[in-house]
């Protein structure tokens, strides 16, 4: 009979299923049940007791935050681990606030979760591992919003902003003076965000290290790569000199610099272990050359050319074009059909 129940709690498949196969690495006496929402995890808790509950914060129907409200309610001695692909900073917040035994931002490193699953079921002992390899709930989650801050008050800057891959906001300091523009300009910035990977890929730089600036009547704007699955943007007061934006890159790239490390210590995957295809160079088609007998036809036309008989050449054809005009029944005006004896006068003056 298995000694730990973990229930886990994620609306993707995919992530249920690697988590689970996660788990029941660690041995025969860890029995896994693993459910897509918060309504089902109720009914699984209510028919049996578990030691752990492991959820994401983002659910179909009631959130994970209100799952593990209502099952402390339910089992008060449950450990409850919290994950999320997002890091806004209420949801930050209420995390701290809820009591949760580690919070983990995804993608998740795979050994630092088992460790934090033993850890949470006491399997571990304290002394054994370093604090570094718990993922606590309020100082690494807490580090990434101090960390944009930091940067804004450095470059005294409008906005700090964490996005993810698909250009949602994972965490921030400060806003835009127009929040509308965002809808629009986040998309249109990690346009370029991919395409800065592509040019990565050529030049066999993994991760991307780049820094994109973009000059704006209102702010100006810096993009770069904060591993391979995220993205720094920071929004500035515009500058009138050179010297300040210098000073500005400067500034954003000790700030990247320190928001890697910061979420590499949160266990948070900035590389990828698979090998990056190689990216072949787009080759544009040549145009083929032209027949030789084309050729031929105009090299044979290098001749001087009489002007005086292309005159004449168009005159005749002029003369050709009205007799032919004229000799068109279906199209006869009045003075052709006066020329040609057709008209009452003609056949008066005839007779």
């Amino acid at each position: 009979m298995a000694k730990y129940r973990v229930l886990l709690v994620d609306d993707q498949r995919e992530v249920r299923l690697a988590l689970r196969d996660a788990i029941e690495t660690l041995g025969s006496e860890f029995e896994v049940s693993d459910v897509p929402s918060g309504e089902e995890a109720i009914l699984e808790l209510s028919s049996g007791s578990f030691d752990l509950l492991i959820s994401d914060v983002r659910l179909p129907g009631i959130t994970g935050l209100e799952l593990l409200n209502k099952v402390k309610k339910l089992e008060s001695n449950i450990k409850i681990i919290l994950m999320t692909g997002l890091m806004d900073s209420q949801v930050r917040q209420d995390v701290a606030d809820a009591g949760a035994s580690a919070f983990f931002l995804k993608p998740i490193d795979i050994a630092d979760f088992l460790d934090a699953v033993e850890r949470s079921l006491g399997l571990v002992a304290e002394q054994i591992f370093g604090d570094d390899h718990f993922v606590n709930v309020e100082k690494p989650v807490e580090s990434v919003s101090e960390r944009l801050a930091s940067l804004r008050n450095e470059m005294d800057a409008i906005s700090a902003v964490l996005l993810d891959g698909r250009g949602r906001v994972l965490a921030r300091a400060g806003d835009l003076p127009d929040a509308s523009i965002e809808t629009a300009l986040f998309p249109a910035l990690m346009a370029a965000y991919s395409a800065s990977e592509k040019v990565a890929k050529l030049l066999h730089s993994t991760p991307p290290n780049d820094l994109m600036y973009f000059a704006g009547s209102k702010y100006d704007v810096f993009l770069a790569h904060v591993g391979e699955s995220y993205a720094l943007l920071v929004a500035g007061n515009p500058n009138e000199s050179s010297d300040q934006v210098l000073e500005s890159i400067k500034s954003v790239h000790d700030g990247l610099r320190d928001l890697v490390n910061t979420l590499a210590k949160m266990g948070v995957r900035l590389k990828s272990d698979e090998k990056s295809p190689e990216v072949e160079p787009e080759i544009e088609e040549e145009i083929p050359d032209a027949e030789p007998e084309i050729e031929a036809l105009f090299q044979g036309a290098e001749a001087d050319i009489n002007l005086q008989e292309v005159d004449a050449f168009w005159d005749t054809a002029s003369l050709r074009l009205e007799d032919e005009e004229i000799t068109n029944a279906d199209a006869l005006t009045y003075e052709q059909a006066r020329r040609l004896g057709l008209t009452p006068d003609d056949e008066g003056e005839k007779d």
